[in-house]
């Protein structure tokens, strides 16, 4: 058969909550609420960064939530199914500014960027615009969770629309590259291929943004624990205040 090829998060969109239905959404929730008593910051306004269809958002507890996503049809999908909430369109790497709480840009979104300077860039971003009282927490894939669940492994998949898809994983070990393609097929016969490509970042430069930026607290923990993050992480989780 063949794909038109489209770029990640075009045709997706359709099927994204179908792809991740195994994600305890919940559990994030009452994780984010519990690091929140422990560190001591608000969740009263949330903006998340990465918010992809919106379900973690209208799953918070707050009471204003904000959403950006790059993807303008992960976000008509997310308006659609959570109207009350307010999405648009942006970048997570250069976000406009909000007057909330806290900042949420999780679900491995990072790793998407192909540069850890960019990242490194973006951490300075906000840094700089992060306002007294305000708390951003981002996390990161590790090369733990790579090898676990993304390393020649696939499925295949109808979501409850009727869409079909087939979803292969591969890991470029030298170039510390995951890579996933997705081949998407439709009931009236039209047919996409999205790669998603996830940059698996050093662990040692990640805690070194604590270093390059003196003037904020960084805490790195193993992610939905309270254990400080290391080298054998499956997922990393920092919160910047």
């Amino acid at each position: 058969m063949e794909y038109k090829r489209v770029p990640p998060y075009t045709h997706s969109s359709g099927i994204y909550d179908h792809l991740m239905a195994d994600v305890d959404y919940e559990g994030w929730c009452d994780y984010i609420a519990d690091l929140a008593e422990s560190f001591g910051f608000g969740t009263a306004s949330v903006y998340d960064l990465s918010c992809g269809t919106g379900t973690f958002l209208n799953l918070f507890p707050a009471a204003k939530k904000y959403g950006i996503d790059l993807s303008e049809p992960m976000i008509r999908v997310a308006k659609a199914l959570h109207p009350g909430i307010r999405f648009s369109t942006g970048n997570m790497l250069r976000p406009p500014l909000k007057n909330v709480d806290l900042y949420v840009n999780i679900h491995d979104a990072l790793n998407y960027i192909s540069s850890f300077d960019a990242v490194r860039d973006h951490i300075r971003y906000m840094a700089k615009h992060l306002k007294p009282g305000q708390t951003y927490v981002f996390d990161f894939a590790m090369r733990g969770v790579i090898n676990e669940y993304f390393t020649d492994t696939s499925y295949e998949d109808t979501s409850p629309a009727g869409i079909s898809f087939k979803r292969q994983n591969t890991f470029d070990e030298k170039k510390n590259i995951a890579v996933t393609d997705l081949y998407i097929y439709y009931p009236d016969g039209r047919a996409f291929h999205e790669q998603h490509h996830q940059y698996i970042f050093d662990y040692r430069e990640i805690v070194k943004l604590s270093v390059e930026f003196p003037s904020r607290s960084f805490i790195f923990l193993e992610e939905f624990t309270f254990d400080e993050a290391h080298e054998a992480s499956n997922r990393m989780l920092v919160v910047m205040q």
